[in-house]
């Protein structure tokens, strides 16, 4: 019994699953079918009647007649074909071939969106026919009036185009023609020969209606504003030659003849229409002119500035001149009683032979200009440079003066100098003597002698007929520094002296009861008497005493240093 009741079991889910496999086959038919329909209606749709009311020709006829073809294929042959197939789909799912109508759904869906864009297809391909339809006649109705109003504009102007208004009129009366053509082939429906045409015509009319804007302002330039200009240049010129000026290259003339022929060649390639080699030309011509321009007025400019400037050059060099030799005379002089370390007279020597390069060009130009044959330009530009020049020389003169100016002074102060190191020396000197010491350190000696050797060279060189100055100055230098460190080690010497004594003295109390300060006392004495170590032998003493006594030997040291300090004062 339970085998059996399983068995409906099975049969009823079989059963279910096959009725509601069929309800969604049966669904997706309508839905395809419906779609189908809309494909049929699109294709009714189709506007073959309008497309083929315009009467084409040629190519455009030939893909009108394929659009046409294609679309019946469609209407007749490939959608009829759909129904079939869904019929067959639901055939299939009665009896339960699942896979088989599966499968077959896929395929038409496929099918039916490829004939959908076919269709759109060809409806774009009737929208480009009836629109270059359009186009080509709205292109006719443009271009009519285009060339119409070109050759308004070649008949009321034609002044305006010198040598070029043949040529201009043979090509407009040229692009009349193939617009003719083009007018020809839209009017029979040939769009796609017209197309061909029409993109040569647009070209053409455009190039045509670019050379007819550029070609007046290069013929006004041509015929009348660098002929002008030319007639001005020549007036100018003249006037200026009257006036005595002259050039650094005398191509004015020649230039202007070359402008004249640069010109009349530049007309007659506006006469074989070459617009953009002639509108080159007249940018060439246009700089050529104003470069002469500009090499008049330069001239004109320079002459002002000679003018000017002529009086004050003159004065600048007469007065550099006369400072050289002043200077030169005063070296001359210092020479006789100082070395002269920087080479001032060969330096002013060359500022000499400068002044006299500069005097030899000014001269020169002065001639020029008194037989009047001066190229104000060139003069112009010498006196920039002299100007520059004397500046510099003037600059170079007040160096060197202020470099020597102050030999007699720092002589005079080196002499008061030595003089001072001199007292100095003698008074460190009689300073050691009056203190009666048994004997001086060598090291204090040699360094003594040195100082004292160094001050007698100074001596000796200061007073020599010719003195150098700059090695005065680092012997005073060097003797200012060996002075002060003599100075501190007399301090020294007699400080450390002075209180040897004082703390052996102060030892002698306690000689007797301390064998240690008896010992240190006699070689302390020793060293201050035999070897005249005065700074060991108050070390030894004081170090010995400060034992017995302690703080005795900074006692004596304080009382010491505080009687020299008011004494000093």
């Amino acid at each position: 019994m339970q085998v059996a009741i399983g068995i409906v079991v099975v049969a009823i889910v079989i059963y279910a699953a096959i009725v509601g496999f069929q309800k969604y086959i049966d669904k997706q038919v309508r839905q395809l079918t419906d779609q189908q329909q809309q494909l049929v209606t699109q294709t009714q749709a189709l506007d073959f009647e309008k497309i083929q009311r315009l009467g084409l020709t040629g190519g455009s006829l030939a893909k009108f007649e394929d659009l046409q073809a294609e679309a019946k294929s469609v209407e007749n042959d490939q959608l009829p074909a759909i129904i079939e197939r869904l019929k067959q789909v639901q055939q299939q799912a009665r009896s339960v071939r699942v896979v088989d109508a599966k499968q077959a759904l896929t395929k038409i869906s496929g099918t039916l969106a490829e004939l959908k864009t076919k269709l759109t297809t060809i409806q774009s391909g009737l929208d480009d026919l009836d629109q270059a339809d359009q186009a080509h006649r709205q292109a006719v109705a443009s271009l009519e009036k285009k060339y119409q109003d070109l050759r308004k504009v070649l008949l009321s102007q034609n002044f305006s185009f010198g040598p070029s208004i043949d040529q201009l009129e043979d090509r407009l009366a040229n692009l009349e023609s193939d617009f003719d053509n083009f007018s020809q082939l839209a009017k029979s429906g040939d769009h796609d020969a017209a197309e061909r045409v029409l993109d040569q015509l647009h070209h053409d009319t455009s190039a045509l209606e670019t050379d007819i804007d550029q070609i007046p302002p290069i013929y006004k330039d041509l015929v009348s504003g660098f002929p002008d200009q030319l007639g001005e240049l020549k007036t100018g010129y003249d006037q200026l030659v009257a006036q005595h000026f002259h050039f650094e290259v005398a191509t004015i003339e020649p230039e202007l003849q070359a402008l004249k022929q640069a010109i009349a060649d530049n007309t007659a390639l506006l006469g074989e229409l070459k617009v953009e080699e002639a509108q080159t030309g007249n940018h060439a011509i246009e700089k050529r002119i104003d470069h002469l321009y500009d090499v008049m007025q330069v001239e004109i400019d320079a002459k002002a500035v000679v003018d000017e400037q002529r009086s004050e050059i003159s004065k600048f060099l007469t007065h550099a001149m006369n400072q050289n030799h002043r200077l030169q005379v005063e070296l001359d002089r210092l020479a006789q009683s100082y070395t002269l370390n920087n080479h001032e007279i060969e330096r002013t020597r060359e500022l000499n032979e400068q002044l006299k390069n500069i005097q030899s060009v000014y001269q020169a130009d002065m001639t020029a200009l008194t037989s009047k044959q001066a190229v104000y330009s060139t003069i112009a530009a010498h006196y920039e440079e002299q100007n520059k020049q004397l500046k510099g020389i003037e600059e170079e003169q007040v160096a060197i003066n202020e470099g020597v100016a102050g030999l007699a002074e720092e002589e005079s102060k080196a002499h008061d100098t030595l003089q001072r190191f001199d007292f100095e020396i003698h008074a460190i000197k009689r300073q050691v003597e009056n203190m009666n010491l048994p004997g001086l350190p060598a090291s204090y000696l040699d360094y003594f002698m040195v100082v004292s050797k160094e001050i007698e060279k100074l001596d000796h060189d200061i007073n020599k007929l010719v003195i150098n100055m700059d090695d005065i100055t680092k012997q005073l230098i060097v003797i200012q520094a060996d002075m002060a460190t003599l100075k501190e080690k007399t301090t020294d010497l007699t400080d450390a002296a002075v209180l040897a004594e004082q703390v052996l003295q102060y030892a002698n109390r306690y000689k007797n009861s301390h064998e240690d300060v008896q010992a240190a006392s006699v070689e302390a004495q020793r060293l201050f008497n035999e070897e005249f170590d005065y700074t060991k032998s108050l070390e030894l003493i004081g170090a010995a005493v400060d034992k017995v006594d302690p703080g005795s030997y900074k006692r004596i040291e304080d009382s010491y240093y505080s009687s020299k300090a008011t004494t000093e004062d």
